[in-house]
């Protein structure tokens, strides 16, 4: 099953569901970042969930960021997304690989305590953030427990990245399903019975499940109206001109220093390891474009 996207309301409720599968975009950051296994599913969930709520947007340039700081080995883990499906992310240390427990990668370990912080840029003056305590640094949990308390959005969220013995990534996926009024005592109890016997999100996506699949399983077969297709996408916007602006961003002092070591300077994109190169006249011209931007500072 390739990476595919989709979001949907049960027909006459206001449950909404959004499930993807993302092992390509996964497979892709855990090339990128050099992951090891732990460290490679902490980011994948997030990556997943960064996805998924991305969907939820209603413009295509909306964006969503994810993150994640904690006190476990992986020390943070970043991700943007927006709303057309496009999705970027970094972990503070991918070199991380801890046992497993209870047969299952230890992700929960290796992020440990912490605050997972979330960012809507909606286009509004203001992006809402909100933050919660991570409950249990497994990401589904620590999400659900967000959009309750932040949201006060009723919540189920499942998030898996599966890696082969040999440490690469084989499947990763998601679904996110939220109650946005009140429903039927009945209804509810149905949709916990169905969750309760949902297979691991991972299961389904090597099962060769589509996202709808793994909605109506999660739902019980409860019927669909699928509002919206889509494709997760590995993603970075990264460029010369926006890390120009950048360094310009970090004022004339830090500049200037830059500019009398006369040296060339060297900026490595966290997202997706690109590395720029600043010729010493660049950077003057830089310190110049800063200097104008606040004279004050000339």
């Amino acid at each position: 099953m390739s990476d595919a996207m989709i979001s949907a309301v049960v027909a006459g409720e206001d449950v909404y569901g959004v499930a993807a599968v993302t092992t390509t975009v996964v497979q892709q950051a855990q090339r990128i970042h050099g992951a090891c296994p732990t460290a490679a599913a902490a980011l994948g969930r997030l990556l997943t969930g960064g996805a998924l709520m991305g969907c939820l947007l209603k413009d295509p340039v909306h964006r969503v960021t994810l993150q994640v700081t904690c006190k476990g080995p992986v020390q943070k883990i970043h991700v943007e997304a927006d709303g057309a499906g496009h999705v970027r992310g970094y972990v503070g240390q991918p070199v991380v690989d801890l046992p497993s427990r209870n047969g299952k990668l230890d992700v929960g370990g290796a992020v440990g305590r912490g605050v997972l912080y979330v960012i809507k840029d909606t286009g509004l003056d203001e992006p809402y953030s909100g933050a919660v305590p991570l409950v249990s640094g497994e990401i589904a949990e620590d999400l659900a427990t967000y959009c309750v308390q932040s949201e006060q959005i009723p919540s189920a969220v499942s998030l898996g990245v599966f890696v082969r013995a040999d440490h690469t990534v084989a499947a990763a996926g998601g679904f996110l399903i939220q109650f946005h009024a009140t429903i039927a005592e009945d209804l509810i109890e149905h949709i916990e019975r169905a969750l309760a016997a949902t297979p691991a999100a991972t299961t389904m996506v090597q099962e060769g499940c589509t996202p709808q699949e793994m909605l109506q399983r999660a739902l019980g077969g409860l019927p669909l109206q699928v509002l919206r297709h889509s494709t997760p996408m590995w993603a970075c916007d990264c460029s010369h001109a926006r890390v120009s602006q950048t360094l310009v961003a970090l004022g004339t002092q830090e500049l200037r220093q830059m500019v009398a070591e006369q040296q060339e300077a060297q900026v490595r994109c966290e997202f997706c390891t690109t590395e720029y190169v600043f010729a010493p006249q660049e950077l003057v011209q830089l310190l110049h474009e800063a200097l104008a931007a606040d004279p004050g500072e000339s």
